[in-house]
């Protein structure tokens, strides 16, 4: 499948990322088969949603290596890094038109072809709150943020975006 970025146009083949309720990576409609056996464990998972959470700034990769290993030496938590990204950049299809890394940081790119679950359900919030979009955001709410994951820097976000979603239900 070819990834072209159109001016920030989202295109019906684009990626899919939903992180509400279970982990799920869609190519347009489709499930990316091909792709998920290489998205299966929840250390990938994690360093994924945290990427595309943070898209905003590029992150530093020792500030990635701590968040992710921090009871394991620099070295080894950088290594461990290193290996985890190559590893997604196997599981995305053309993956430069998703990850922009260098030796410093790493960063999802900010127009890269994709949507996302969390984007979605956070735009229907923002919209003026009518009984329309409040039934969109509930609707999009499939569950919490990675619920597999149990690493420190997720916990606030879950809640946070719990507590939007109990909003919404009231």
């Amino acid at each position: 499948m070819q990834y072209t970025r159109k001016r920030g146009v989202m295109q019906e083949k684009d990626l899919r990322i939903c992180l509400l309720g279970d982990f799920r990576l869609l190519d347009g409609a489709d499930a990316c088969d091909e792709h998920l056996h290489s998205v299966h464990t929840a250390r990938l998972q994690a360093l994924l949603a945290y990427l595309v959470l943070h898209r905003q700034a590029p992150q530093a990769r020792q500030h990635l290596a701590f968040l992710f290993w921090p009871d394991t030496s620099e070295a080894q938590a950088l290594t461990n890094l290193r290996n985890l990204l190559h590893k997604l950049r196997q599981a995305l299809p053309e993956p430069d038109c998703f990850l922009e890394a260098n030796t410093q940081t790493v960063q999802w790119r900010a127009d890269a072809p994709f949507t996302f679950d969390v984007a979605d359900f956070e735009r229907s919030l923002a919209q003026a709150p009518t009984c329309t979009t409040l039934a969109q955001a509930v609707q999009l709410y499939c569950g919490d943020l990675l619920p597999s994951c149990y690493d420190d820097w997720i916990l606030p976000e879950r809640e946070r975006l719990r507590q939007a979603f109990l909003s919404a239900l009231e």
